[in-house]
């Protein structure tokens, strides 16, 4: 299920002045770190003091994501839901379909392969393109599934040769075993042939119930302001929707072709010739493509949407980005390179700036935090909160304003609700002398802040509503690049995935 937010650029331009805006407003909030809760202050410095009694008083952690209206204070209240205003629409609880050709994948990887895929090969059929390049392709799952199931040319590209060898000889076992495991997937009732409906003249697809290319929905989500439209300009008047089928020894022929490649954008023409030489021809440069990248981290997502800008032989677009806080931004960039944040035209032109901290916390998952008192999450964030303080006043730190590395702990294994546990691994990991405290003395620092934590728990749950906010600003940010360069009716935004699932959901898709 994906739901289609195309936006004129006109409107995509208010949107992110008006998130901009929202997010200026509250970078303090922003930029206040759940590790520094403590040795910062942050309830009495960053949270407004009229807020105070009303958060503590919300029992409700899914209010803070999903407010209603409960004699909140008037700023308070106007937070939240312009928060939820803003940022893109997103759903969840959507029916994961289950199939045998995603054998050898977890279930979040198997939900987004095969939403991604159908959505890819659809976008193909429509604008009539047979090949595909797979940009951050990785062990090649996506690609895989596109060639075999849907008989396309595809071409994986990853920088890591580690992750091309993977693919490669996952590729070939799969070859192997592919005419067996179709046959079990009862949803594939032609291996590789195209499931989806006959496109009309009028741009209108049959089965719209169950078509991935069934983006033209007519009603408008709660709380966005614009609608949400795939533009019928876009789809041909008539077009072959039928690929070919492909016996076992076709498949091992047309399955993809896994490369290992650094991209760089300041060399975008040499990029198809570069594909073409080293695929061995089973890619042609003179002939169109589609260019996608699903979950690329950092700067990668946007790359592909500047190649899909420069290059004339890219006709369409997908891509879903992921892990926000690997982005460059200008101080990140010398003369030769360009940042993966700011992209547009407008935030470009105003300095926009986030900062490390503030794309941390767009990657976060936005039901984390309504559940953020489930499991030993929120513990295990104050006892970290504790550890700070810790480390200033034991060790003497004072680097603790900034991510530092230095005082990293990850993700530690000890006994639910053992403080004095977890600060021992912490102190081991950190390579520090951990007698320097007392059991006792832990004992008491636990006492002393054990009524905070709640307190704690209320700030990350209200920073977490910012979280979809500046994720929708990113997003919109590049949405509006592609406006900008290619046209305002040929780039959109889709929820792809379910967001409780995989929260990195959201796909732009643009053709040209």
């Amino acid at each position: 299920m994906e739901t289609g937010i195309t936006c004129a650029q006109t409107v995509t331009l208010q949107q992110v002045k008006d998130l901009f805006a929202f997010v200026l407003r509250y970078k303090n909030l922003i930029n206040a770190r759940a590790v520094n809760f403590f040795t910062e202050d942050h309830w009495e410095k960053v949270i407004n003091k009229k807020w105070q009694d009303n958060l503590l008083s919300m029992e409700d952690p899914n209010d803070f994501i999903f407010p209603k209206s409960s004699g909140l204070n008037g700023s308070l209240e106007e937070y939240l839901y312009t928060a939820k205003q803003l940022r893109l629409p997103v759903t969840s609880g959507q029916c994961h379909r289950k199939t045998a050709s995603a054998f050898g994948m977890n279930p979040k990887k198997a939900h987004e392969v095969e939403e991604a895929s159908q959505l890819i090969s659809s976008l193909a059929v429509r604008h009539g393109l047979k090949q595909v390049l797979d940009l951050g392709s990785g062990k090649g799952y996506l690609s895989e599934h596109l060639a075999l199931k849907y008989g396309l040319a595809v071409v994986g590209v990853d920088s890591q040769s580690s992750n091309t060898h993977g693919a490669h000889c996952r590729n070939m076992k799969v070859c192997k075993v592919w005419q067996s495991i179709s046959k079990q997937d009862h949803q594939i009732t032609h291996m590789l042939a195209y499931d989806g409906p006959t496109i009309q003249a009028a741009g209108h697809c049959k089965d719209p119930e169950d078509s991935r290319l069934d983006l033209v929905l007519d009603e408008k989500l709660q709380g966005n302001k614009t609608d949400i439209v795939l533009s019928e300009a876009s789809v041909p008047a008539s077009i072959d929707c039928s690929l070919p089928t492909l016996d076992q020894e076709g498949a091992r022929e047309r399955s993809f072709f896994p490369l290992t490649m650094t991209v760089d954008v300041s060399s975008a023409s040499e990029l198809l010739p570069f594909v073409e030489k080293h695929s061995n021809g089973y890619f042609q440069q003179s002939q169109p493509c589609m260019i996608i990248g699903l979950h690329t981290c950092g700067d990668l997502a946007v790359n592909i949407l500047r190649l899909f800008c420069d290059i004339d032989a890219i006709k369409a677009v997908c891509v879903v980005g992921c892990c926000y806080n690997h982005c460059t931004e200008n101080e990140d960039c010398t003369e030769d390179s360009k940042p993966g944040f700011p992209v547009s035209a407008y935030l470009r032109s105003v300095g926009a700036h986030l900062g490390r901290t503030a794309r941390l916390l767009a990657g976060q998952n936005l039901y984390k935090f309504s559940d953020a008192t489930k499991d030993n999450a929120m513990e295990s964030l104050f006892f970290r909160a504790l550890l700070q303080l810790i480390l200033r006043d034991t060790f003497g730190a004072t680097d603790l304003t900034n991510s530092s590395k230095d005082y990293c702990v990850s993700k530690l294994k000890y006994s639910r609700g053992d403080f004095c546990s977890y600060v021992k691994q912490a102190l081991t990991k950190l390579k520090l002398d951990g007698s320097k405290i007392t059991g006792e003395e832990l004992h008491l620092l636990l006492a002393e802040h054990s009524l905070k934590m709640v307190c704690l728990q209320k700030f990350v749950q209200l920073q977490g509503a910012l979280s979809p906010c500046i994720e929708s600003l990113i997003i919109l940010d590049r949405l509006l690049f592609i406006q900008e360069n290619v046209g305002t009716e040929n780039a959109n935004i889709l929820q792809l995935f379910d967001a409780r699932t995989s929260p990195r959901c959201f796909a732009i898709i643009g053709h040209k």
